[in-house]
């Protein structure tokens, strides 16, 4: 099970939408994916698909960053 602030950081590390993106990524039904995040119930599929949503996010921020600066922006 996930600590309050280790849900919180993994939350605030997954770009908008990541509900039904996890949802998408397992199988599970909306209530437990729904639980998992409310920090009810705790799957290790769920954490792992949420965390590789978290990394894809951030390796995409990364990349507009770096576009970004190349760009002179």
């Amino acid at each position: 099970m996930l600590s309050k602030n280790e849900l919180k950081d993994l939350k605030s590390r997954l770009p908008r939408g990541y509900f039904r993106r996890t949802l998408a990524k397992v199988d599970f039904s909306e209530k437990t994916v729904a639980n998992f995040f409310s920090g009810v119930s705790y799957h290790i599929e769920i954490h792992q698909a949420a965390l590789d949503i978290a990394e894809e996010y951030q390796a995409q921020l990364r990349e507009l960053k770096r576009r970004q600066v190349a760009s002179g922006g």
